[in-house]
């Protein structure tokens, strides 16, 4: 029995690497990075980030969570069969082509698939391999879609309060006053494929499980590749408060749809499964829309005061990182010199063109000192982005 397991694992972990949605997954996180700096070299005239960095993003963390909840479905044995895995393959492409990395979510995707399942008609195209698919959509439990969708919700809250506000990306903005203000943007495309049973195979049925058999009398193990895209846009307060209360927000979302998907099946009570499944729709539509709602309202985190430079980015590898530097700060005076905007850095760090002090407010408004040496003949001789308007953009931007 232990190597029929383990055989089977092998197996469908090699079935990953035959689906064509794992490649395109992989493509659009390349994408994603690629967009990404291609518009911080236009607003500040230096990428932040390098575009590998949001294909390591995407998978390495995406894998692990995946394999966590892997776990889950394979000890429940969570049975899809394999007309409803190209579906949902299918609703992933076709939600791909509105280019809004949002929706490239489960919450979507599986939702999608199983509205479709409810009130597709029988179709017979007498093509074998399509007529197939049509009947295993058709007899799909909602009890299997509900939990699949009740713990990928779980992974996505997960994965956006522990990698959602890493690395994320500094915006420019016309504000309501006309002048430009600051933001940051934090994208992810996380990849992770999730073992599901198949309705057909060499494990046999035992006494307890699989929980979810679809009548088979025997399984197979199919590592699914499967995708949560997230998107948040910050303007009035720090990135990683924002986006970590986002994160808990689908954290507790996925739990409750979990735990009504959970009820309905063990009470077999089929109403519980389809409010479980539109609750994990609408409730993932509504968060989204009330915190965008309240970004909207707020009042802009990162703008042109009259006194002193707020820290909008920090470039990797740069004095400002090596001096601790951190979004948010505010520097105050630069080489003796009081900074009221941009161009004021630029003239101060020329006091001393190798090396600069800085009078820095920290996160918890209190003074503190920092020094270090500048790069010679470097565009970009501090490291620090900041808000400017758009007409001085080409003037010492990102010093």
């Amino acid at each position: 029995m232990t190597d029929t397991f383990v055989s089977e694992l092998l197996h469908g972990m090699g079935l990953l690497f035959l689906h064509p949605l794992f490649y395109g997954f992989l493509f659009i996180a390349f994408l994603i990075g690629f967009k990404r700096v291609k518009r911080e070299r236009k607003e500040f005239k230096v990428k932040v980030h390098p575009v590998i960095d949001n294909l390591i993003l995407s998978v390495f963390p995406g894998i692990l969570i995946g394999l966590i909840g892997s776990i889950v479905f394979v000890v429940a044995g969570v049975t899809l069969p394999l007309g409803m895995i190209a579906l949902i393959g299918i609703i992933y492409v076709v939600l791909g082509l509105t280019f809004k990395t949002r929706f490239m979510a489960p919450a979507y995707a599986v939702s999608i698939a199983a509205i479709i399942g409810l009130v597709l008609p029988r179709v017979d195209t007498g093509v074998s391999f399509l007529d197939q698919w049509f009947k295993d959509i058709e007899k799909t439990p909602l009890d299997s879609l509900a939990v699949i969708l009740g713990v990928l919700l779980i992974q996505e809250g997960i994965l956006i309060v522990w990698k959602g506000s890493e690395r994320t990306s500094p915006r420019l903005f016309k504000g309501k006053r006309g002048h430009y203000v600051g933001g940051h943007e934090a994208t992810r495309f996380w990849i992770t494929p999730q073992f599901l049973l198949l309705p057909a195979g060499s494990i046999p049925v035992m006494d307890w499980w699989p929980l979810f058999p679809m009548g088979a009398i025997g399984f197979s193990f199919f590592l699914v590749p499967f995708a949560i895209g997230y998107r948040q846009l910050v303007t009035h307060t720090l990135p990683a408060e924002a986006i970590k209360h986002l994160g808990k927000q689908v954290l507790l979302l996925g739990v409750i749809v979990l735990a009504i998907a959970t009820a309905g099946h063990f009470f077999e009570l089929p109403l519980l499964l389809a409010i479980s499944i539109a609750a994990g729709l609408a409730g993932r539509e509504l968060i989204t829309l009330v915190t965008s709602q309240r970004d909207d309202t707020r009042p802009s985190y990162f703008v042109q005061r009259d006194k002193g430079l707020i820290i909008l980015g920090v470039v990797p590898g740069t004095p400002a990182a090596k001096m601790g530097l951190k979004i948010g700060e505010v520097i105050v005076k630069a080489n003796g010199v009081v900074l009221t905007q941009e161009t004021s850095l630029y003239r101060a760090l020329q006091v001393n063109a190798a090396y600069c002090k800085l009078e820095v407010l920290d996160l918890n408004g209190e003074v503190r000192f920092v020094q270090g040496s500048l790069y010679q003949n470097e565009h970009h001789q501090l490291g620090v982005l900041l808000v400017h308007d758009v007409v001085e953009k080409n003037r010492a931007v990102g010093n």
